[in-house]
């Protein structure tokens, strides 16, 4: 049922996602500083900090001792410490940015058309945090799903995996990964790859193609719901091409009627993309049917669902 009783909360997420999001947080994480230095070595306007800075000291997220301000050990926890219990890094500048994208709604739903933004190299470190938090909750158990009866050594393209988040535990669990991702992507993450996983990079938008292979296994996590049926069963139908007789295909996303978070998420997907959306169990069905697949059928993961089905 509706719950709109604290109406601080998005005050308050907007306020610590700024702190992040200019540096605030990043410049007190090792050293206090007045106010008149955090102004300089941020080109910020003085008074404007100030206001910021006192209300994110009336939250607790700072301290401040004779006009020096610096982080509380709970904040410290919470964006920087990854083994506390509270942590969860810069995942909230993703938060910060759903909400400006949401506030755009009433636009939206006049022109049907995404709400505009301009991403820069925090908003992506935000998104990919946000990613590997999400992923990390399911990632074990979603391999193992994926993986069943399946041999050691099971070739597997993961489509826009270049965070790793499920390449990874994918690689972990004896397969062989090939991450297709945009260049820039690839180019940054391939020179993290540790000595024996086996992960290969292969830059190229699978959009307009997907590798050859041939795979065992095809894995599309978080994907489907960015585009609508007429991308989706295309990009089907590349993956089909890629894999082998009998190969499998695997789709990790919100099932709009199944899961309780696709309606919602469907409207995140509204302002933010042009044709995505969530979909429903008998949607992808059909779209595997028509791009040659057989033995669709769903297994529940947490909050999401994993669609399997198999090449002719």
């Amino acid at each position: 049922m509706p719950n709109l009783k604290n109406a601080m909360v998005p005050q308050e997420l907007l306020v610590v996602g700024t702190a992040l999001k200019t540096g605030i947080f990043d410049l007190l994480k090792d050293k206090p500083q007045h106010i008149e230095k955090i102004t300089s070595n941020l080109s910020l306007d003085q008074r404007a900090l100030w206001v910021v800075l006192e209300a994110l000291l009336s939250l607790n997220y700072l301290e401040k001792t004779d006009d020096i301000y610096a982080l509380t050990e709970e904040t410290k926890d919470i964006f920087y410490n990854e083994a506390s219990e509270k942590y969860i890094g810069y995942s909230i500048i993703h938060t910060f940015n759903v909400i400006k994208s949401w506030s755009q709604l009433p636009e939206v739903l006049k022109t049907g058309k995404p709400a505009k933004r301009d991403r820069d190299q925090m908003d992506i470190k935000g998104f990919m945090y946000a990613m590997k938090k999400s992923a990390k909750q399911v990632a074990d158990e979603l391999v193992e799903i994926c993986l069943k009866d399946l041999a050691l050594g099971t070739r597997v393209i993961d489509l826009g995996g270049g965070p790793l988040n499920y390449a990874r535990p994918f690689a972990k669990a004896g397969a062989m990964v090939t991450v297709q991702d945009v260049p820039e992507v690839c180019s940054v993450m391939a020179a993290g790859i540790l000595p024996g996983e086996n992960i290969t990079f292969v830059p190229g938008d699978f959009t307009e193609g997907v590798a050859e292979g041939p795979f065992d296994l095809a894995f599309l996590g978080n994907i489907c719901h960015i585009y609508g049926e007429k991308e989706n069963v295309e990009l089907f139908k590349r993956v089909y091409q890629s894999l082998v007789s009998g190969g499998r295909m695997v789709i990790l996303d919100f099932v709009r009627g199944i899961s309780p978070r696709a309606e919602l998420f469907g409207v995140n997907m509204l302002v933010n993309t042009e044709t995505g959306g969530t979909w429903t169990r008998e949607q992808y069905i059909d779209w595997l049917t028509r791009a040659g697949y057989k033995d669709a059928q769903i297994q529940m993961l947490d909050d999401r669902q994993i669609i399997m089905a198999t090449k002719e």
